[in-house]
């Protein structure tokens, strides 16, 4: 018979104490370097496989600039939530590289507007 021990929450690794600034710096930083190398590999999924698994749709995102695409890091599919409709006005929160306010600003077209703002400057 082979038993097999689960490691309980008192047997995982030491968590570094951060503070709130420098894990601010360490989240930027990382973002920055999704921004000026989206295809280096990073330690979570990016661009149009992160698009697949999240659950967009192709057609929706057809038009952004490669670019956008590639640099996508986002942690869902607002689309998913219901219609975006014509007129209306969208605050994209975390913005990151706009792949999100590109998509919403072709939903909402000229009489709407899209307002998308992130920590990351190079996004």
């Amino acid at each position: 018979m082979t038993i097999v021990r689960r490691k309980s929450m008192d047997d995982s690794q030491h968590v570094p104490k951060i503070s709130l600034h420098e894990l601010r710096v360490e989240i930027k930083k990382e973002y920055t370097n999704v921004a000026l190398d989206p295809n280096k590999g990073y330690h979570f999924h990016t661009g149009r496989r992160l698009a697949g698994i999240l659950g967009y749709d192709e057609a929706l995102y057809a038009g952004v600039p490669e670019a956008n695409i590639a640099s996508f890091a986002g942690t869902g599919n607002p689309f998913a939530l219901g219609p975006i409709n014509p007129g209306e006005t969208v605050v994209d929160i975390g913005s990151g590289a706009g792949f999100d306010s590109l998509i919403a600003s072709r939903l909402v077209g000229p009489a709407g507007r899209v307002i998308g703002f992130d920590m990351t400057e190079e996004m």
